[in-house]
């Protein structure tokens, strides 16, 4: 018998079923509430959003450490749908950037699916984080209404929370074009600032045709990855055009904390 740190997705789907024999129960769910309940107690910050009363929205996080560096993990940010565009995940994110602050923490870090345009503009756009890593199916297999049929693919936002920077942008070269569903490259050029045009509803698309959804996320994690290496950073969301800017050398105090991690992902769907 031997014990060892997890970290393959696949290898804590496993834990479920321990959970469920360990406290005899038929669900794992009860423990994820405990879990949560454990964040707040911790250090983590655990938030709800109410409108006349009732929780319409809910965000959790929890401190990271990688490389010797200490931030905010934020997991989970969530409104129920009939609320999605209330205001309440910006203000939610906004509460939880004044508390980190106080708690002393200089950036909050996060998960996103990279073709969801409107977590990108959210995210990017209007928060304000970047990016500089890309995550090949970093939750495994999902079962949820979103995520299932598709590899769970993830950007890293990393949102310095006490530092100003330029995230500007004039004229850019993009280096695709979208029609509805189609997705074409151009050859790339190597201008300081270019940008990757996304489809506008990723959900419809892989609604419309799941294979041909997977097939353009996997090319969409090779030119992600590709960007990140030949020296860009996504530093911003034009929502005119639906894309991400990258900028080549975009410099920011803190290090890549993320860099080895992305780099040792497997690449499997």
């Amino acid at each position: 018998m031997d014990v060892r740190t997890i970290e393959d997705s696949s290898e804590i789907q496993d834990f479920m079923d321990v959970i469920k024999s360990a406290w005899r129960s038929e669900s794992a769910v009860s423990g994820f509430k405990d879990t949560i309940h454990s964040m707040a107690f911790h250090g983590g910050i655990v938030l709800g959003a109410y409108d006349n009363g009732k929780l319409i929205g809910m965000s959790f996080s929890y401190p990271g450490y990688r490389d010797g560096y200490v931030y905010l993990y934020s997991h989970m940010t969530g409104v129920l749908d009939n609320k999605k565009y209330s205001g309440a995940g910006y203000m939610m994110k906004m509460k939880q950037k004044e508390l980190a602050i106080k708690y002393g923490y200089k950036m909050i870090a996060w998960t996103f699916d990279p073709v969801m345009s409107l977590n990108g503009y959210f995210n990017i756009g209007k928060l304000g984080a970047v990016s500089r890593n890309y995550l090949d199916n970093f939750y495994g297999i999902m079962h949820d209404g979103i995520n299932a049929g598709l590899p769970t693919d993830r950007l890293v936002a990393e949102w310095y929370i006490s530092e100003n920077y330029d995230r500007s942008f004039g004229e850019v070269q993009f280096i695709n074009d979208v029609n509805g569903f189609k997705m074409e490259f151009f050859n790339e050029p190597e201008e300081s600032i270019i940008g990757l045009k996304m489809i506008s509803d990723f959900f419809a698309f892989k609604s419309s045709n799941i294979q041909e959804a997977v097939k353009l996320k996997l090319l969409l994690r090779n030119k992600f990855h590709e960007l990140f290496s030949r020296g860009y950073s996504i530093i911003n969301f034009d929502r005119k055009n639906n894309a991400y800017i990258f900028r080549k050398n975009f410099k920011i105090k803190e290090k890549n904390i993320f860099d080895d991690y992305g780099k040792s992902q497997s690449g499997s769907v």
